[in-house]
C-alpha cells in the first residue's frame, strides 16, 4: 500500500478510503492514489497560479496581446468557475467554443460512463481541464493566443542553460559516424540523457521549477555543477528497466532494412520520387504523388518522438535526434508536440522553436570548479589543474544546425488533435485512424514523460510485473519505445519483487520521479494498404512554423 499524507474527504466528495485497485482504471475516487491527491490538491494550485499570474502581470499580458482590463477579469472568472468546479465535483460543463475539436470534446464527455471530475477517469478529467482552460482564452477577444505557462516554459529553459552546455560540448564530440559498438554506447547514453531530463515537469512541481542537482551528492549549492552525464552514473540503481542496447541494435536494424526497402521499391511508388526528364518541346508534368493510404513502404527512414516537457527535456530531445541523422540511422525525425498549453510544460510549436532560436543566440559563460588534484608521490609536486570554463558556443552551434534541418524537412514537427484528447492510446486506431497510420511509416516512436506512459497503458493499474507489450493492449503501429521518471502510481515491467522492494524503503517512491524506465516493444502491425485516404499532415506543419516566423500564433 503506498503512503499518503494528505486529507481524504470523504463527506463532500464520492470517494473511498483505499487504493487503486490492481487492473483497474486510475480514478479521483480512490482517496489513497496519486490520482485523488492531483484532482485535490496539485492541479487547483496550477490554476490558482495562472489566477495570480493575470492578477499580477495584467499590465504585461495586456501590452503583449492587445488585450482589455475586461479581458483579463473575465478569464480571471472563467479559470475561477473551472476551480470551484473541480474541488466541489461538478458535472462537466459542455465546451462552447464552435469548432469541429469541440464538438468532438461534447460528444466524449457525453458517451462517458460518468461525468464527473472525481468518478471519472483521471486522465479524462485532467484533459477536459487543460482543454477548458484552453477554451477560456479561446472566448476571450483579447487572449486568444494567450499562453499561461509560457513564462514558466523560458524560465525553465534559461535556468537549464547550464546542463545543456554539458551535453552540447559532449553531443559535438559523438555525432561523427562511429563504430558498431561506440554507436551503440552513444545511442543508449543519450537515451539515459532523455531519460533523467525527464525530471523537468512543471506539471508535477505545480510550475515550480525544478532542479537537475543530485541532493545526495554532498555538494554545497555554491560549488554545484550540474553534469547530466554524471548523473546517468550516480542513478544507475534508478533505471528498474533499461532496454537500451535493445533499443539501439533493433532500431538501427530496422532503419537499415527500411532503407533497403526503399532502395529496392519500384519507380513511381515512392513520395519523393525523382522528377522524370523533360524533352525539348515537351511541357513538364509535375510528377504524381501516389495517397500515402495506398503506400506500404515509407518515403524515408523515419524516427518518431513523441514529446513531452519543453526546455530541458525539449533540448535532449533534439540531441537524440540530431545524434540518429548524423549517424545515418535515419534520414528524417518527426517530432509530436501539442498544439494548445497543455499540462503546463509540454511541447507546443512556438516552444519547440523558441528552443532553437534560444540555442542559436544562447549567451552562458561560467568557471567550473578545477578538477581534483592528483596526489602526488614522495619527493614530487604537483601543479594544480587550471580552471574550467563551460560556455555556450557548442549550444549556438547545435542551435544553427537544427534551425537548418527544420527548413529542409530532415526535422518535421507534427501536432494532431488526438494528443490533447481524453483517449488512452489503444482507442488512437479507432479514434485517430490517420494518425496511427502516419506512426506505422516509422522505424521506431520514443515515447515521452508520465502522461504518454499512462496513455500507453490505457489508465490502468497493472500488476507491475506484467511485460510491456501485454501492458500496451494492442497498440502496435511500430516498435514502440518509453523512456519515462516515475510520477505516477502505475508501472510495468519490472523484476519480480522489485515493486515490494521499493515501497518497502520509499512507500511514495512512484510520485517523486526518482526512479526511471527505458522499455521497448520491438513487435509491431504490418503496414498494409489503407482503405482511409490519409491526409496532408506534415504541409499543415509547416505552414504551423512558418505562422510561428511571423508571430501568427497556431493556436
Amino acid at each position: 500500500m503506498l503512503a499518503y499524507d494528505w486529507p481524504i474527504d470523504t463527506e463532500k466528495l464520492p470517494v473511498m478510503r483505499i487504493v487503486t485497485p490492481r487492473n483497474v482504471v486510475m480514478s479521483g475516487i480512490y482517496g489513497m492514489s496519486f490520482a485523488y491527491y492531483s484532482l485535490k490538491e496539485r492541479m487547483p494550485v496550477i490554476l490558482t497560479k495562472v489566477i495570480d499570474y493575470l492578477s499580477r502581470e495584467g499590465a504585461k499580458v495586456k501590452s503583449a496581446h492587445g488585450a482589455s482590463d475586461q479581458d483579463v477579469v473575465e478569464l480571471i472568472q472563467y479559470i475561477n468557475k473551472l476551480k470551484n468546479d473541480l474541488i466541489t465535483n461538478k458535472k462537466y460543463d459542455p465546451l462552447t467554443v464552435d469548432s469541429p475539436e469541440a464538438r468532438r470534446w461534447n460528444q466524449w464527455i457525453q458517451d462517458a460512463e460518468n461525468q464527473h471530475y472525481f468518478t471519472n477517469v483521471w486522465v479524462f478529467t485532467e484533459c477536459y481541464v487543460y482543454r477548458r482552460l484552453r477554451e477560456g482564452c479561446e472566448l476571450s477577444k483579447g487572449l486568444k493566443n494567450f499562453d499561461p505557462f509560457e513564462d514558466q516554459k523560458r524560465r525553465s529553459f534559461k535556468g537549464a542553460l547550464e546542463p545543456m552546455c554539458v551535453v552540447a560540448d559532449r553531443l559535438v564530440s559523438i555525432l561523427p559516424p562511429s563504430d558498431k559498438d561506440k554507436r551503440r554506447t552513444d545511442f543508449a547514453t543519450l537515451l539515459k540523457i532523455c531519460l533523467w531530463a525527464n525530471k523537468c515537469d512543471l506539471s508535477l512541481s505545480m510550475g515550480e521549477q525544478v532542479s537537475l542537482n543530485n541532493p545526495d551528492s554532498g555538494q554545497t549549492q555554491a560549488l554545484s555543477f550540474v553534469d547530466p552525464f554524471q548523473m546517468i552514473v550516480d542513478f544507475k540503481d534508478k533505471v528498474l528497466v533499461d532496454d537500451s542496447n535493445k533499443i539501439c541494435d533493433q532500431i538501427v536494424a530496422k532503419a537499415e532494412a527500411v532503407a533497403k526497402a526503399i532502395a529496392g521499391e519500384p519507380v513511381g511508388e515512392k513520395v519523393e520520387s525523382p522528377p522524370p526528364e523533360v524533352k525539348e518541346g515537351e511541357v513538364e508534368v509535375e510528377p504524381k504523388i501516389p495517397c500515402p493510404a495506398k503506400m506500404t513502404i515509407p518515403s524515408a527512414v523515419m524516427f518518431d518522438i513523441v514529446c513531452d516537457n519543453a526546455g530541458y527535456e525539449l533540448f535532449s530531445d533534439l540531441c537524440l535526434a540530431h545524434f540518429l541523422i548524423s549517424q545515418g540511422i535515419v534520414q528524417k525525425v518527426r517530432f509530436h508536440v501539442k498544439k494548445i498549453p497543455w499540462f503546463v510544460s509540454d511541447v507546443t510549436p512556438a516552444d519547440f522553436k523558441y528552443t532553437i532560436d534560444s540555442c542559436k543566440n544562447a549567451n552562458y559563460k561560467k568557471e567550473l570548479p578545477p578538477e581534483p588534484k592528483p596526489e602526488a608521490t614522495e619527493g614530487e609536486t604537483t601543479e594544480s589543474p587550471p580552471p574550467r570554463v563551460l560556455n555556450a558556443d557548442s549550444l549556438k552551434e547545435l542551435g544553427e544546425v537544427w534551425s537548418k534541418y527544420v527548413e529542409e524537412g530532415t526535422f518535421i514537427v507534427l501536432c494532431d488533435d488526438f494528443w490533447t484528447s481524453p483517449h488512452v492510446y489503444r482507442d488512437m486506431r479507432r479514434i485517430a485512424p490517420g494518425l496511427y497510420r502516419d506512426l506505422q511509416f516509422a522505424v521506431a516512436a520514443l515515447f515521452k514523460g508520465d502522461l504518454n506512459y499512462r496513455k500507453l497503458l490505457g489508465e490502468r493499474n497493472c500488476t507491475p510485473t506484467l511485460g510491456f507489450e501485454a501492458a500496451l493492449q494492442g497498440f502496435l503501429p511500430t516498435p514502440i519505445v518509453a523512456v519515462r521518471t516515475v510520477k505516477a502510481d502505475l508501472i510495468c515491467g519490472l523484476p519480480k519483487g522489485k515493486f515490494e522492494q521499493l515501497s518497502k524503503v520509499d512507500e511514495k517512491w512512484m510520485e517523486k520521479g526518482d526512479y526511471g524506465v527505458i522499455q521497448f516493444c520491438g513487435k509491431s502491425e504490418p503496414l498494409k494498404v489503407s482503405d482511409r485516404p490519409s491526409r496532408a499532415r506534415w504541409r499543415v506543419t509547416h505552414f504551423l512554423l512558418l505562422s510561428i516566423a511571423v508571430n501568427k500564433r497556431p493556436f
